[in-house]
């Protein structure tokens, strides 16, 4: 029995020279062929590596290291130019913007003395009532500044992740220039008076836009929040904003898309006058030449 096991234990091999084998298959040595080149300069009475070799690899990293950091640096430093040009455009530009706010106050005051004129020459001439003909044609127009109950309405884009919007993942959905032209076209349909976007009042030539993302109010960009007021009855105002089509439609934005509004009701809204008017001058109509030109479009 003891001579079976001896026998048994001879055949099986080494059992740390297994291991070893299989190490040298999983871990080879890096590039067998160094040792032989190496194994080949001793026997030729050399060192195994030559160390030049090594230093000279060593300073061509140092010196390829040291110009892409150069080229780096020089790349990302500004350039003066360049820096001066944009400079000087931003400078332009300031000085270009209060320049305008200037005239726009100038205009302003030349507007409110014409009116004033032509409120004083029209009571002279033809009595109080031309003079109230006159203020009321101005506010109707857009010329006046004015004031009264209405209601405030504010929209503001939806948070990052559509916060208020189940199931909404992703930068938050803003508010666009149809949310703003449904709002105030339901406002006109209720009976306001007076509409303002951003403190830019609406007159029956104005228009509500998008460039991109951007909201264009008579050719002036808006930024969020959009605040719309409006001046008119109260009752009928909230009504439109709260149970109306409108009131529907801010819900849908609410519920759907997460864009916040604010609906409030106040006492006393001010509206300015409006930025851009223009002038136009009208005229009777000849009925005799009327009815020719009907008389040759029916020819």
């Amino acid at each position: 029995m003891r001579f079976l096991r001896l026998g048994q234990a001879s055949r099986d091999p080494d059992p740390a020279a297994s291991m070893a084998l299989l190490g040298e298959v999983l871990d080879p040595p890096i590039g067998p062929g160094y040792h032989s080149a190496a194994r080949a300069r001793v026997e030729a009475g050399l060192p195994a590596s030559s160390g030049s070799r090594t230093w000279l690899l060593f300073v061509t990293a140092v010196v390829l290291g040291m110009l892409v950091t150069v080229a780096a640096v020089t790349l990302r430093a500004p350039d003066p130019v360049a820096a001066e040009t944009r400079k000087q455009l931003i400078t332009r530009i300031e000085a270009a913007q209060e320049a305008g706010d200037a005239s726009g106050a100038r205009v302003e005051e030349l507007r409110a003395e014409i009116l004033s004129i032509e409120q004083e020459r029209a009571r002279l001439e033809e009595g109080p009532a031309a003079e109230r003909a006159i203020t009321s044609a101005g506010e109707q127009a857009g010329a006046r500044a004015v004031s009264g109950p209405g209601v405030v309405i504010v929209l503001e884009d939806a948070s990052s992740g559509g916060e208020g919007a189940p199931g909404l993942d992703g930068p938050g959905e803003r508010v666009n220039a149809r949310d703003v032209q449904l709002v105030v076209n339901g406002l006109w349909s209720a009976g306001a008076e007076a509409v303002s976007v951003n403190g830019h009042r609406l007159t029956s030539t104005s228009a509500i836009r998008f460039a991109g993302e951007a909201i264009i109010v008579d050719f002036r960009s808006l930024a969020p929040p959009y605040e719309i007021r409006a001046i008119g009855d109260p009752e009928r105002l909230a009504a439109e904003t709260s149970s109306g089509v409108t009131g529907a439609y801010l819900d849908q934005l609410r519920g759907q898309l997460g864009i916040a509004s604010r609906v409030s009701v106040q006492e006393d809204v001010t509206i300015a006058s409006a930025e851009r008017l223009t002038t136009r001058y009208g005229h009777v109509l000849d009925r005799t030449a009327q009815d020719d030109t009907t008389e040759e479009d029916r020819r």
